[in-house]
């Protein structure tokens, strides 16, 4: 595996507050980047990419490294570790906590952070957190904005992500199911080929009224509408689901999965959250 070429250092800088890292940013753009825990960005540079000249360090800006309780959400701040969120109570018992806790080794997660698990694009918290409907708080060199998980991709311009802002969620009741499934190569330790999540809320006629949403292999993520709306028609089916899943989620293949099987098998671990528990007596399982 060919080291990154790199004869001359980069510079480092830590800045105290965001707007300094933000004007930093734009000073020396476009040969600089921001690194927080810098778990993703060790294996760029493994496989041969380089680090940019200017280097910066937000680990000492404190508004991205803690987390504050609000009345209607909790603010979790970008450079907090995966680590010391597994650690806190109200996210441990939540499907972000579950999300956490099956992300890499525990040494990754003692030095990754939620905001590169969200800003590399394919992270494994994303699906907990748009089932969860977070949002996301950025600074864009003028203010601060909110917006939603699945926009960040198409946000125009640069922004710096500050915070997850996670909504507090009643304790689920008897007919609500939340859910976060992960398949890898292997059982642990590994990059995740499909992650799904969602929160769902049974209604009458057995239909469900459900965040759904996934991720799988380098696709980005997608929030399923079309099988959340599937979902929410009395007298569904997995046949049905299959068809609004499809149009929802079309995966490209990749050298270690087909798009063919991440769909597949997509549509089974929502099928076993959603029809299986209510509907396993009434007709086994079926092949979709």
């Amino acid at each position: 595996m060919a080291a990154a070429n790199q004869s001359v250092m980069p510079v480092v800088w830590m800045p105290a507050t965001v707007q300094e890292a933000f004007a930093l940013y734009e000073e020396y753009f476009p040969d600089v980047e921001w690194i927080a825990g810098g778990t993703w960005r060790q294996i760029e540079r493994e496989k041969g990419t380089a680090f940019a000249g200017n280097i910066i360090a937000l680990e000492q800006v404190s508004e991205l490294t803690s987390v504050h309780e609000e009345e209607n959400y909790m603010r979790i701040g970008a450079c907090m570790t995966l680590e010391e969120l597994i650690q806190e109570p109200y996210i441990s018992r939540e499907i972000l906590g579950e999300a956490l806790r099956q992300i890499a080794a525990p040494a990754v997660r003692t030095r990754g952070t939620i905001g590169g698990n969200i800003m590399y694009g394919h992270g494994d918290a994303l699906p907990a957190l748009m089932a969860l409907q977070a949002e996301l708080e950025v600074w864009n060199g003028r203010s601060y904005a909110r917006l939603p998980v699945e926009e960040a991709a198409s946000y125009e311009g640069t922004f710096l992500l500050t915070a997850v802002l996670l909504p507090k969620t009643p304790e689920a009741s008897a007919g609500d199911v939340h859910f976060f499934e992960k398949i890898g190569r292997r059982e642990a330790f590994t990059a995740s080929l499909l992650a799904v999540s969602g929160c769902a809320r049974r209604q009458a006629g057995g239909s469900w009224k459900a965040r759904l949403a996934l991720v799988g292999g380098k696709d980005a993520p997608v929030r399923l509408r079309r099988a959340e709306a599937c979902v929410a028609e009395s007298g569904w089916t997995p046949e049905a689901f299959f068809k609004a899943l499809e149009a929802d989620y079309q995966p490209g293949d990749e050298p270690f999965s087909s798009g063919s099987y991440r769909l597949q098998a997509a549509a089974h671990l929502f099928l076993s959250r959603l029809w299986l528990e209510d509907n396993a007596e009434k007709g086994g399982v079926h092949n979709v």
